[in-house]
């Protein structure tokens, strides 16, 4: 049987992105963007690490997972959430971009800011609401 999210759907799921002591970010996963990818982060919530930053184009957690190259895009908007299969990265992209391949999974839905505020060190923490 597959698993349903809270809103009904088998292809979408809500999550949190949560940054310690500063707030949290809603998001959702959407499944058929990257499936395998998708059912590999569901697997491993709650994933959480420090927050890196790249020149002010993404803020991103390793995650420590080993996944491949799935349906990847190069272009992302901001609020874009893609996984990055160099280091086994999750990006929040806080502007549109080109960057080098990844795997999309899905878009921030409310309160980007909190993401965009966080500095290197923060900690971040993915999890289902």
């Amino acid at each position: 049987m597959q698993q349903r999210s809270p809103a009904g759907s088998v292809s979408r799921f809500k999550l949190t992105i949560e940054i310690a002591k500063k707030g949290s970010a809603s998001a959702e996963l959407v499944r058929h963007l990257a499936p395998l990818t998708s059912n590999a982060i569901l697997k491993s919530l709650p994933l959480q690490d420090r927050v890196h930053r790249y020149a002010d184009k993404f803020v991103y957690i390793e995650t420590g997972l080993v996944i491949g190259a799935e349906k990847q895009k190069t272009q992302f908007r901001r609020g874009d959430v893609a996984y990055l299969t160099s280091n086994g990265s999750i990006c929040v992209f806080v502007q549109g971009v080109t960057v080098q391949p990844m795997n999309p999974l899905g878009m921030i839905t409310d309160n980007i800011e909190v993401v965009e505020s966080s500095q290197p060190g923060d900690v971040m923490i993915v999890k289902k609401p």
